[in-house]
């Protein structure tokens, strides 16, 4: 409906949309792109290209799987301009107060989980984008493989071979520790 009305001329319809879907299009922007600021300006970018070419919209898929696959070209487009920003990762969520208190069990187990989960995204940032892609829209935004498939403009076949390739080479990455070296 929101669609719609900014169809019919009330572009403060989109509004809504721009708040509701910012959340998880900058998880997975910060995710493709690898930095906070790099994620931010794709959700931006998403948004524009949204509003821009909401005519296109069919209504066939929910709008937030359409808009995932706008933020996945985004963020193809901005990684084939600046291939350095890959490798420098920032674990969401990670703000003032969530700090640790004291070191314990919990202190270290939060700690272990944590650095196993930077060690997982910095593995994910070194996949090819079209397999990140993939990976990130069925295990981060759970999507059924059929709109994986949709997202990236690709069979259904192919989008599950991306996502079985993209896991093998994160298992890999992930086996031969930080950048090639030893675990």
């Amino acid at each position: 409906m929101l669609v719609e009305n900014v169809l019919n001329g009330d572009a403060e319809s989109f509004t809504p949309l721009v708040r509701a879907y910012t959340p998880p299009l900058y998880n997975l922007a910060f995710k493709m792109t690898g930095g906070g600021e790099s994620a931010a300006e794709a959700v931006q970018e998403t948004f524009f290209r949204a509003y821009r070419d909401l005519g296109r919209y069919d209504g066939r898929a929910r709008v937030l799987s359409w808009l995932y696959g706008i933020c996945v070209n985004v963020c193809h487009d901005a990684g084939k301009r600046s291939r350095k920003a890959r490798e420098r990762e920032e674990p969401i969520g990670d703000g003032p107060g969530e700090s640790l208190a004291a070191p314990g069990p919990d202190a270290e187990e939060t700690m272990s989980r944590r650095q196993e989960e930077g060690r997982l995204r910095g593995c994910l940032q070194r996949l090819p984008g079209t397999l990140r892609a993939a990976l990130l829209l069925r295990y981060q935004e759970e999507l059924p493989v059929g709109e994986v498939a949709a997202q990236l403009e690709i069979g259904v076949s192919a989008a599950k071979m991306r996502i079985r390739r993209g896991l093998e080479m994160l298992r890999g990455l992930c086996s031969e520790g930080p950048r090639g070296g030893t675990p």
